[in-house]
């Protein structure tokens, strides 16, 4: 009897293997991309056809592997792992130009000698797309000054240490600096003591940028650095109404004179400039609710700074003292006759 039960279970045994052993195939997508760590000085893209855009990195659609089905389960487990997971498995090729000159290329035969593969002890047996062309492109360094931008991509005025980089750029593209972005926070800093940025160039490709060796020190004018400027004026004030209020009503300003009467500016002296020659350097703006009403209350008065120096934080207000309003009256220009 023992000896009946030690066969079948020898039998059972052996079907157990041949069954885990026999070979299936299951497919699973992933991506092929430019390596990160590649030659600074190449520009590396992927065209699928000739009427198609040169990219950085392209979806393999399909992934055919074969294998035992036990290293499939086990792959087909881990790759459906959140992306957070240490465990996570995630089809993700990465194509070094080193020792290549570009053109067509294999994808299949490429990733089958991938490191990856051999480490899943599965058998890659096609692949979707089966082929792309490598687009190498040599790069030139060269030196460019470094200009300082905010995240709407609007100059700042700003010092860099050093004032030029050395950089990657395409052989005739047209690039006359590298760039440096300051967000909210880095602008607030960078008032105050430098902050260290590193600039880059757009090469002009699939999006494609370059970054400077070492980062740079920037630093930014301080509001200690913004000169004091007594502003008066005698130019028109703008008032800023819909059409349908224009052909309706006029405005009458009671406290003109007040309004023009000096008031401290802090600014440099390029913005301070820059405000002098805005053809309405003061406006009050009505708004459609505002002729209903029994009594109108002081509006606010806008200084019409010039915005790309607003932004810069190049010009300011004392706001150490009381800000001045308008006391306005508004009147029909045609009233209806009163029977």
């Amino acid at each position: 009897m023992n000896k009946f039960l030690v066969v079948v279970f020898l039998t059972l045994l052996i079907w157990a293997w041949a069954f885990m052993s026999k070979a299936t195939e299951r497919s699973f997508v992933g991506t092929l991309a430019v390596s990160p760590s590649m030659d600074p000085g190449l520009l590396v893209t992927f065209s699928q056809d000739d009427n198609s855009i040169p990219q950085t990195e392209i979806s393999l659609k399909s992934l055919n592997f074969e294998g035992a089905p036990s290293k499939l389960s086990d792959l087909q487990k881990r790759y459906a792992l959140p992306l957070d997971d240490p465990d996570v498995e995630r089809l993700n090729f990465y194509y070094d130009p080193a020792e290549r000159t570009g053109g067509p290329l294999n994808i299949l035969d490429y990733l089958q000698n991938d490191i990856k593969i051999q480490e899943l002890a599965l058998a890659l047996k096609s692949c979707i797309p089966s082929q792309v062309t490598v687009n190498i492109e040599q790069l030139e360094e060269t030196e460019l000054p470094v200009q300082c931008v905010n995240k709407d991509n609007a100059p700042l005025k700003a010092s860099a240490d050093p004032a030029t980089v050395k950089i990657y750029v395409r052989k005739g593209y047209p690039v006359e600096s590298a760039t440096v972005v300051l967000t909210p926070q880095l602008i607030e800093a960078a008032q105050k003591q430098p902050v260290s940025v590193t600039p880059y160039v757009e090469l002009g490709v699939a999006g494609i940028k370059r970054k400077a060796a070492n980062p740079v020190q920037i630093t930014l004018k301080t509001e200690e650095q913004l000169k004091p400027n007594a502003f008066k004026t005698q130019k028109p004030i703008g008032i800023i109404m819909s059409e349908l209020l224009q052909s309706k009503y006029k405005v009458t300003i009671l406290n003109d004179s007040e309004i023009r009467d000096t008031t401290t500016i802090f600014a440099s002296d390029e913005a301070y400039r820059a405000y002098l020659d805005v053809t309405y350097p003061i406006l009050i703006e009505i708004k459609e609710s505002d002729v209903n009403l029994p009594q109108i209350p002081p509006k606010k008065i806008i200084y019409n700074f010039p915005p790309e120096y607003v932004r810069s934080g190049e010009i300011r207000l004392d706001d150490t003292r009381i800000a001045r309003t308008a006391n306005i009256k508004i009147e029909q220009i045609n009233p209806s006759p009163t029977p």
